[in-house]
């Protein structure tokens, strides 16, 4: 039996849906470089080489704009560092080595939390600890050598960056995804548990209660991601429509999510098993339960195209339907104040899929 080819579609869908992979392989190449880079420059320095692609890994991120940023980032905590280190070194007694380590580090924590470090502060205390400790000889020299060998494997990160750019849209979209299943899942939960004869108890509803949190952070993380890597993005311009659509996805997904939770949480606490008299009622549950679905469907459609899809209409006439019936218990007579916030909730959520605002330019 012949060896098996790899399928390249489903390369190409593991690798995109992967970017991990391509930062490993961007930070290997990049370190690569800097090593063979270091090893060309004269003099001390060369005794550091090591420092090149520690500079290079750092520069390496997700996004050009992030490693640009990281690069000045991570030399300017070094070089400050550097200065603690100095500084408490010059008026520190020699026999006071461990009180002078305590100072260093503490000093350089604290300066760690400058917010225009960023996460690269934590390098203050530990730049303060090398050059205590590595640079008693030479101290200028190991500065030097430092951070100059890490600025020099930081440009080469940046360099690897620009010709090789991130665009994570897959994990985005993935992430989007999630958020979209789950949304339309929670509403066909919701009209499940009200097609019953009976309404559910409330721990039947709190069994059918989805939360959105987790997915919610990780696609607003995602969509940030993505968002960042199109700042000086060569690829920007070719992938314009997708980066677009997936704001608009974000954005309506955010909405209704919020007015979901307020669906869940209405349905939940005012049609249940127990209460002398509940919101909907055996008449205006099926109604409200077909308005949930049609809901849902169009749920299952957002990628900022669903205000197309026929499923628009049907959600829209069912729930005409059910405010029509509320607005006919209304006449008879009958306190429908709450079902009529019910009308209200989905009327908006529907909106929100349907018609999410523009981006503000």
């Amino acid at each position: 039996m012949g060896a098996m080819t790899p399928d390249p579609a489903a390369v190409r869908r593991t690798w995109s849906s992967h970017p991990r992979l391509a930062l490993a392989l961007r930070a290997a190449i990049a370190a690569a470089l800097a090593w063979f880079v270091a090893h060309l420059v004269p003099g001390p320095v060369a005794d550091y080489p090591y420092y090149a692609p520690l500079g290079a890994v750092i520069a390496t991120t997700s996004s050009l704009a992030g490693s640009v940023r990281e690069s000045l980032q991570a030399v300017a905590s070094i070089t400050l560092g550097a200065v603690v280190a100095l500084g408490v070194a010059a008026v520190s007694p020699s026999d006071f080595a461990p009180l002078t380590v305590a100072v260093v580090v503490l000093v350089g924590v604290f300066l760690a939390g400058w917010p225009r470090l960023g996460s690269m502060g934590s390098w203050v205390s530990t730049a303060s600890l090398f050059v205590l400790i590595l640079g008693r000889g030479d101290p200028v020299g190991f500065i030097g050598a430092y951070t100059g060998l890490t600025l020099v494997g930081a440009a080469i990160g940046v360099a690897v960056n620009w010709a090789w750019p991130p665009l994570p849209l897959t994990p985005a979209q993935m992430a989007l995804d999630a958020v979209r299943r789950t949304l339309t899942r929670q509403l066909e939960d919701l009209a499940e548990g009200l097609e019953q004869d009976q309404p559910p108890d409330p721990d039947e509803w709190a069994g059918r209660r989805r939360n959105l949190d987790p997915l919610l952070r990780r696609m607003r993380d995602s969509v940030q991601d993505a968002t960042e890597a199109q700042m000086w993005n060569r690829r920007t311009a070719r992938y314009r429509e997708s980066i677009e659509r997936q704001d608009r996805q974000s954005r309506a997904l955010e909405r209704a999510a919020l007015l979901v939770e307020d669906l869940t949480i209405f349905v939940s606490e005012e049609e249940h098993a127990g209460l002398e008299r509940v919101a909907l009622g055996p008449e205006l549950r099926p109604l409200a339960a077909e308005a949930l679905r049609r809901l849902a469907a169009v749920c299952a459609e957002v990628r900022g195209v669903a205000e197309h899809t026929e499923d628009v209409p049907l959600a829209t006439e069912a729930i005409a339907d059910l405010a029509h019936a509320v607005h006919e218990a209304q006449a008879r007579g009958e306190n429908t104040d709450t079902a009529a916030t019910l009308v209200v909730t989905l009327r908006r959520c529907l909106q929100a899929v349907t018609d999410p605002p523009r981006r503000l330019r």
